[in-house]
């Protein structure tokens, strides 16, 4: 899972956003350690990242890299006069949302899940605490936060912040799909379109954690690799379509033989036809069995034996 943080940012907001970082001083103007700027070195990639300025929540981050040692950025300008020269600088995938969140509105929500200390906004006003820049939040008060953005953000934007409450080392591509859905013009197209995206992408990604690499032909890197289903999608209830135990990541070729009922395997992890078709077909490209064996997992056993019986003869 992912960790959560609350940037407080307003004087250096545009430029932050703009340049997809966040940057702290490594201390205050007085030498005296900070912790809110000691938490960019506690930064990990996948990290959420939710950017608070002038009362409101209106971007959403991850972050890309661990903080490392960098220069006050010159676009801060006069902001931050006081600030030291050396600080801490973390990369940001920053993501506008179409309608901001006011966490001031959710205040009798937030309350009793706000740190006890340096917290990003005051516990008995809900206003925004400039004495703290970044803050790490509970798990439980990031997904709050992510859940009330959800129920008030644009219909592309909305599908994809549960993913990153559940899948954090997915996050990046799918703030990338976030960004193109958002160029089409309608919104009942769009929606269906992210629904599909989400499905696509939790299903490969529960499958990678099973299956790292084609059984067949060994190939583990994954953007070459097609996310296949046992039971065909069609045939599957909701829970089915989505399950990491209902797929297989396949090299593209082993993937068309593997739909089609061509091929299958075994429970041992074999590779296993019986039409003639079939082997003539792997002896082209040069397969002649399962490059990784290793045998499949209960639950998967029970999506293969059912494709077994589908094998052409």
């Amino acid at each position: 899972m992912p960790s959560y943080w609350w940037v407080n940012h307003k004087q250096t907001y545009r430029q932050e956003t703009d340049g997809g970082y966040i940057w702290s001083p490594k201390a205050n103007a007085n030498g005296a350690r900070n912790v809110s700027y000691d938490n960019l070195t506690r930064c990990q990639r996948g990290d959420v990242v939710f950017s608070y300025a002038n009362g409101r929540i209106s971007q959403l981050g991850l972050v890309e890299t661990a903080a490392v040692t960098a220069t006050k950025p010159p676009e801060f300008g006069s902001a931050g006069e006081n600030w030291s020269q050396e600080g801490w600088l973390v990369r940001v995938n920053w993501q506008p949302l179409l309608q901001a969140l006011v966490p001031q509105t959710f205040f009798e929500l937030l309350q009793p899940l706000l740190p006890e200390r340096h917290s990003p906004i005051s516990t008995s006003t809900g206003r925004g605490n400039q004495g703290v820049y970044l803050a790490g939040l509970s798990e439980t008060l990031g997904l709050l936060l992510l859940k009330l953005i959800e129920d008030h953000a644009d219909a592309a934007v909305r599908v994809h912040l549960v993913v990153l409450a559940e899948e954090g080392a997915y996050t990046e591509a799918l703030l990338d799909d976030m960004q193109r859905l958002r160029e089409v013009p309608s919104s009942t197209e769009r929606d269906a379109l992210t629904k599909a995206r989400l499905g696509q992408g939790l299903f490969r990604h529960r499958v990678s954690e099973l299956e790292p690499a084609c059984r067949v032909t060994g190939l583990a890197r994954q953007q070459f690799l097609v996310a296949s289903h046992i039971k065909p999608w069609r045939s599957c209830d909701n829970s089915e379509r989505l399950s990491g135990a209902n797929g297989l990541l396949l090299s593209p070729h082993v993937d068309k033989l593997f739909d089609r009922h061509w091929i299958s395997f075994d429970s041992g992890g074999e590779l296993i036809w019986q039409h003639e078709a079939a082997g003539e077909a792997l002896r082209c490209w040069g397969i002649e069995g399962s490059n990784l064996i290793r045998p499949f997992s209960r639950d998967q056993e029970q999506f293969l034996s059912a494709h077994r019986q589908e094998l052409r003869r």
